[in-house]
């Protein structure tokens, strides 16, 4: 049997740190970003085992609508713990998910719409739908790891061949690579040009203000990295050949935008700002780097860029919604 409790920031920082693999959308100051450019309201709690000992993390975003209660919203998680011998794909996540859904109820928080962080399975969606959760038809997600731990030697010839290639082409021009970390000067070029790559391949994204407010975030788990490469004769006005955004949430550092213009398609800039994302990452102590994901949603193009990378690919069982009826038990 599992418990639930609201957790302070000075216990969830010490967990977090001990999570087998976080995920950005489960981390403390994700939650915060989300608080200040929106209605939603972070909440987090612990899991606790029948030995009151902390097994998972959970953060939770929560709308409150005047006479209906509050509405509920859960991205990937719950995450664990590294002495927790439990995995993703263990039936026991779901005892887990279902105390978690008996604290929404207690809350009154009555409509839920839950990504658990758990792998696909049959077994898993005939649990949700005893929660009395309905799968959206929405893509499940997935993405890939990358492990940190290996040499870089080994990391490089892991790549797929025809990667590495375009690597090593792009390594040979000449430019020059800046690394900015958090609010920095760049970050109104990025969003401009983010919105541009939005409006050219009509994609919804993040918004300006979620970005802005992730990059202002900092703390000891956490950190924002924007990566611009611009060539060694750059004037101020003069358009970068490409920038990557990657952040650092605990041991896992996720790939979050990329952009690159024609010029720096040519210099296979993209190939070489991803790998010096990757590699930052592993020199700052990160286990894994996750590609930011990979599924069938994902533009032909950008799949065969990802795919590459020969990363530990997995694939989430989806989105789910429903209504926890106070009279209902779970």
């Amino acid at each position: 049997m599992y418990s639930v409790k609201e957790a302070t920031y000075s216990n969830w920082k010490i967990f977090f740190k001990k999570c087998k693999k976080t995920n950005m959308l489960q981390s403390w100051e994700y939650g915060l970003a989300k608080q200040r450019c929106s209605r939603w309201r972070a909440v987090r709690f612990f899991i606790l085992n029948d030995k009151k000992e902390t097994v998972g993390l959970v953060q939770a975003l929560v709308v409150n609508v005047p006479f209906l209660g509050g509405i509920v919203r859960v991205n990937r998680g719950p995450i664990l713990l590294d002495n927790n011998l439990i995995s993703e794909s263990n039936v026991q996540v779901f005892d887990m998910i279902s105390a978690l859904l008996k604290e929404f109820q207690r809350n009154h928080w009555w409509i839920v719409q839950i990504a658990p962080n758990v792998n696909k399975s049959d077994f898993g969606v005939l649990r949700l739908k005893d929660f009395g959760l309905t799968k959206l038809n929405l893509p499940s997600y997935g993405s890939g790891l990358i492990d940190l731990s290996e040499e870089e030697s080994s990391l490089l010839s892991s790549l797929k061949k025809k990667w590495r290639y375009y690597l090593k082409q792009g390594q040979k021009n000449s430019f020059k690579i800046d690394s900015l970390k958090g609010d920095n000067s760049q970050i109104e070029l990025l969003l401009n040009k983010y919105k541009k790559l939005q409006e050219d391949k009509e994609f919804s994204g993040l918004s300006d203000s979620l970005i802005s407010e992730l990059a202002s975030q900092s703390s000891e788990e956490w950190e924002f990295s924007l990566f611009v490469a611009i060539e060694n004769n750059y004037q101020e006005d003069d358009d970068p050949l490409g920038m990557l955004v990657s952040v650092r949430h605990g041991n896992t550092a996720t790939y979050l935008i990329g952009l690159t213009n024609n010029k720096g398609r040519n210099f296979q800039i993209n190939y070489v700002l991803l790998w010096k994302a990757i590699l930052d990452s592993k020199n700052v102590g990160c286990t894994w780097f996750d590609i930011g994901g990979l599924d069938h949603s994902t533009p032909k193009g950008i799949r065969h860029f990802k795919s590459g990378l020969n990363s530990e690919a997995y694939s989430l069982i989806g989105e789910w919604r429903g209504v926890l009826y106070p009279w209902k038990q779970l």
